[in-house]
């Protein structure tokens, strides 16, 4: 059989023409078939990356412990500070900042951020995670500071700040000595966040002072589980240490008392004799009534009375008998002396430490020092 007859059929039966009008149907109809196909691809695609892209911008508020910085610094960082990453955004809404030295001052802010929070529950800012222990880089035109994040909470308050009192002490050279002063101010720019208002400061040895200071301090209630308290990084109790910074000089004394800035005990004189044996006439001419010992514009030790007499010696003779006699170029001075002290309720403290009969007292005159024991006069 031919394939296609005389008449134009296919095979005798089926007109070529028709046929090709049904292959060019079935041709359409395929194609069809496939671009609804590819189209169909393309909408499950975006309904994948509408899913992909669930992630927020969310309000959080958080505390960053920025640390040590420049005092310059310090003095820039400010509320209302903001900085941008992409659609996040961070604002600085409180800060509290202590002097920890002459040019250095520890920072804590409180920030608001519109970060990105994950379908997953994960948040992050300016592409670093965003949890507790983790840092934060500030950077704006004036500083560029990294904070590590204390707290993350979904409303905020500011900074809760009071006025606390301590009494602490701590022993310093002579050149720190001359310059502590009640009246003096620790200060960052024109705040003042501590105040030094009772002041005493005790010769214990050569070189060395003794400085017992009431003081009013700024301090920080962090709002923990323990309700703890702070100045600047350092916790606010007896027996912690925190830093007391000005221009001049930078103390960091011992927290003796919390809640006053009185001097423990009620101010007492204790009269007490001093024994000074085998003075020459020139160091013994050093000692008389009315000289004093004097530091910080307070008087701690007075000589009220003198009892000089020739020192003794024994001799032997030339039968070997001994013999006491006087010396011929020696004193044996008794000093009596009234001691500046405090009576608390553990005793008797003298230049700011405990004192009980007998016990050995340092006293700078000035033109002469005394390091002896001391017998109370009843």
């Amino acid at each position: 059989m031919e394939l296609i007859d005389e008449d134009g059929n296919l095979f005798g039966a089926v007109n070529v023409v028709d046929a090709l009008v049904v292959l060019l149907v079935l041709a359409v109809v395929v194609a069809g078939v496939a671009a609804v196909g590819v189209l169909g691809t393309a909408d499950d695609d975006e309904d994948e990356e509408e899913t992909e892209d669930a992630d927020s911008i969310e309000t959080y508020y958080t505390t960053l412990e920025i640390g040590t910085e420049s005092i310059s610094t310090a003095e820039a960082i400010a509320a209302g500070d903001e900085m941008t990453a992409g659609d996040e955004r961070l604002k600085i809404t409180d800060t509290y900042a202590v002097p920890i030295s002459s040019d250095t001052a520890d920072v804590t802010v409180q920030a608001e951020l519109e970060a990105t929070e994950h379908e997953n529950g994960t948040l992050s800012f300016a592409e670093t995670e965003l949890a507790t222990g983790q840092n934060v880089s500030i950077e704006t035109d004036a500083y560029d500071v990294t904070g590590s994040v204390d707290a993350l909470e979904n409303d905020t308050t500011d900074f809760q700040t009071a006025e606390t009192e301590v009494v602490f002490e701590q022993t310093v050279n002579q050149e720190t000595a001359a310059q502590v002063r009640a009246g003096n101010e620790s200060q960052l720019g024109n705040e003042t966040l501590a105040s030094l208002e009772d002041v005493s400061v005790y010769p214990i040895a050569n070189n060395e002072y003794r400085v017992v200071a009431g003081a009013t301090l700024i301090t920080l209630d962090t709002d923990d589980e323990n309700d703890e308290i702070r100045y600047g990084p350092s916790p606010v109790e007896s027996e912690s240490t925190l830093t007391f910074a000005t221009e001049e000089y930078t103390l960091e004394p011992t927290i003796l008392e919390t809640g006053t800035a009185a001097h423990p005990g009620e101010a007492t004189t204790t009269t007490v004799e001093i024994d000074l044996e085998g003075l020459t006439d020139r160091e013994a001419a050093q000692f008389e009534p009315g000289l004093a010992e004097t530091m910080g514009g307070d008087t701690w030790a007075t000589i009220t009375g003198v009892d000089r007499e020739p020192a003794s010696i024994v001799v032997e003779t030339d039968d070997g008998d001994l013999h006491e006699r006087e010396h011929p170029t020696e004193n044996d001075l008794t000093l009596t002396v009234d001691l500046e002290t405090r009576e608390t309720a553990l005793g008797t403290q003298f230049q700011g430490s405990e004192f009980r009969n007998g016990d050995s007292v340092y006293l700078d005159f000035g033109i002469t020092t005394v390091e002896e024991r001391a017998w109370i006069v009843d």
